[in-house]
C-alpha cells in the first residue's frame, strides 16, 4: 500500500467525498464501515446544500461528514463544494469506485488534479471495490490510502483498519482529535 505524507489541515474532521457522483450504496457502504472503524458518527450532506452553512457548521465537529453526489459542480451559491472545502482548509478524503472491469476511472486522476489545483487538504484516495493491486497503485502516482473491498471480501477488516489508522494518525497530527 503506498501511503504518501499529507498537507498540514485544519483541526475539523475529514470529509468523504466521491471522484464524481458515486452509486448511493456503494458510498454508503464504504463510508458507513469506515466511520464505524473509526469510532466516529458520520453525518450526511449533498451537494445540493450550500457548503458554506455545511463547512461552518460542521467545522468543529468530531464526525465525519460524508458528500453525497459531484463534488466538482458548479454550485448555485457560487464555486463547487471541492472549491468550499479548499477555503475552509477541510481534510478530503477521496473514495474511487473502481469500473466494471476492476479498473480505476479516468476521475480518480482528475478529482486528485483539482484537489491539487485547488489545494484541498487531500488525505488521499481510497478504492473502492475490485481488487487492490499496489504495483498498479504505485503506478499510476496518485496518493492512495488503500482499499475497502466488497463486504463479506476476507481482506476488509484489514482494509479498513489500515485507512482507519491512516485517518486517525492524520487526526491526531492536524489536531482533530482522538478517539
Amino acid at each position: 500500500m503506498v501511503v504518501l505524507s499529507s498537507p498540514p489541515m485544519s483541526t475539523a474532521s475529514p470529509v468523504l467525498v466521491g471522484a464524481g457522483a458515486l452509486p448511493e450504496l456503494v458510498m454508503r457502504d464504504a463510508t458507513t464501515a469506515l466511520a464505524q472503524q473509526c469510532r466516529r458518527p458520520l453525518l450526511l450532506h449533498a451537494t445540493g446544500e450550500c457548503p458554506q452553512t455545511v463547512l461552518s457548521e460542521t467545522a468543529a465537529r468530531p464526525e465525519f461528514v460524508r458528500l453525497s453526489g459531484d463534488a466538482a459542480v458548479l454550485h448555485p451559491s457560487g464555486g463547487s463544494w471541492l472549491e468550499a472545502l479548499a477555503d475552509w482548509q477541510r481534510p478530503v478524503l477521496l473514495m474511487v469506485n473502481t469500473r466494471p472491469d476492476g479498473g480505476i476511472p479516468g476521475s480518480a486522476a482528475a478529482y486528485n488534479a483539482l484537489a491539487d489545483r485547488w489545494r484541498v487538504p487531500l488525505i488521499g484516495l481510497v478504492q473502492l471495490g475490485g481488487d487492490w493491486t499496489s504495483a498498479d497503485r504505485i503506478r499510476d502516482g496518485l496518493p492512495w490510502c488503500g482499499w475497502i473491498p466488497q463486504p463479506l471480501h476476507p481482506l476488509r477488516e484489514q482494509a479498513l483498519t489500515a485507512i482507519a489508522q491512516r485517518l486517525l494518525s492524520s487526526a491526531t497530527t492536524a489536531g482533530f482529535g482522538s478517539v
